[in-house]
């Protein structure tokens, strides 16, 4: 029989299910849900199983981790136009990774936006990109727009002449200038996409085509607001070099690794049809919710950012409480009611400022949305965080109406 520590990790498991599913409004922008179908196809046999592959496998047993691999490959390929298309990559940094290992040796220089500006950390030297022994140099930024500053990042590669350069962000309010970019530099310095936070509104046609656009590849995560399992992938131009295609993959494995979560790619590959029926809906739907939650937020007193902008075409809206406390203080008042957002640093923060105390949060919309919000359930939302951080109501009378208000949203729309 189980002892009493079987009991502590199901109450675990349990407490967090019935917490963060149906007592909770989730707003971190880089979580979301999968459909009922996709959790269903998430466990299986494949969990057990290695797949390790290049052009040849090197197991036996592998004949359906296979088909599924390339099913969910084709699948993606079709939306994308693309035959360029590899599903192992475990999370959207391991992507970075691969294209890394790919294309850069240590001590070579890339460009990326910086942190401070919203860049993951896996294109800095605080991640990934540092452990490669790589130099990055932070394109520049428009602070009041929110979106890099074309004309000085065209001086600045021209000057500095790196061989990529990383486009996309963890704080994403607009999109990138892929075309500028890739008029005034020219074919031969690779522009890789980080499509993370924003895949599944690209997939939507709902924010932009970077493909179309002048970006070589696009990199990603699966499970921000694209709805699928954690995981990654790398989707590469319609016309990309073989030899790329072939660097990559050979970055893939054996470079980076060896097997790769095949339990995913049924969830992926479902999630993916569900998008394709489903997605340009839920995905306008998010930018509505976005764009209103950041004017009602204006409207009750804070200080979100870009307002002559319409504050975001993506599903963040970014806020600067720096004179309510900052990001930190903010995020874990905002807990204690039971809303789940998360600091992020500003342009006018440091890098240090980014993991202590930076002077906003990150909001996400995507969630809400993936549970049928729109935009009469986000005034609603919007009047908690007045509550909470304006009125300095108890955020425990405020957790009471939350929970209450939340049973009306626990399961997921726009899925089979």
């Amino acid at each position: 029989m189980p002892d009493e520590r079987f009991n502590e990790i199901k109450n675990i498991v349990d407490t967090h299910n019935r917490w963060r599913r149906e007592e909770c409004i989730n707003m971190i922008a880089s979580e979301n849900m999968m459909s009922p179908i996709a959790t269903e196809f998430y466990t299986s046999d494949f969990e057990s199983r290695y797949n390790e592959h290049d052009i040849h496998t090197h197991y036996q047993g592998v004949k359906f981790s296979m088909q599924i691999e390339n099913k969910c490959n084709e699948i993606f390929g079709k939306r994308f136009n693309t035959k360029f298309v590899d599903s192992r990559p475990i999370a959207g940094s391991v992507a970075n990774l691969c294209v890394y290992k790919a294309f850069l040796n240590i001590g070579d220089k890339f460009i990326s936006p910086g942190l401070t500006f919203g860049g993951h950390v896996s294109s800095t030297r605080y991640g990934i990109a540092g452990c490669l022994g790589l130099k990055d140099i932070p394109m520049f930024f428009d602070a009041e727009k929110m979106r890099c500053d074309v004309e000085k990042t065209i001086d600045l590669i021209k000057r500095e002449n790196p061989k990529l350069i990383m486009l996309g962000r963890s704080m994403f309010l607009f999109p990138e200038p892929i075309r500028e970019l890739r008029e005034s530099i020219g074919s031969e310095i690779k522009i890789i996409y980080d499509a993370a936070h924003v895949f599944g509104l690209i997939y939507g046609h709902q924010f932009q085509q970077p493909l179309e656009e002048g970006a070589d590849i696009i990199t990603s995560s699966t499970h921000k607001t694209f709805p699928g399992p954690q995981g990654g992938i790398i989707i590469g131009k319609p016309d990309l070099d073989e030899n790329d295609w072939r660097k990559i993959q050979n970055a893939i494995f054996p470079g980076v690794l060896s097997n790769h979560h095949i339990h995913a790619l049924p969830a992926l590959a479902v999630t993916a049809l569900e998008m394709d029926e489903f997605g340009d809906e839920y995905a306008s739907q998010v930018v509505r919710n976005a764009q209103h939650f950041g004017k009602v937020m204006d409207e009750l007193g804070f200080k979100p950012l870009c307002q002559q902008y319409g504050y975001t075409k993506s599903h963040q809206v970014i806020v600067d409480v720096k004179d309510l406390g900052g990001g930190k203080p903010v995020a874990e008042k905002m807990e204690e009611a039971n809303i789940i957002i998360n600091k992020i640093a500003l342009p006018t923060d440091s890098d240090a400022d980014a993991t202590k105390n930076p002077s906003g949060v990150r909001i996400g919309l995507q969630e809400l949305t993936r549970v049928g919000m729109k935009e009469k359930e986000i005034e609603q939302v919007a009047e908690f965080y007045r509550r909470v951080l304006l009125d300095k109501a108890n955020p425990e009378t405020v957790k009471k109406d939350v929970i209450e208000f939340k049973k009306d949203f626990i399961k997921p729309i726009y899925h089979f």
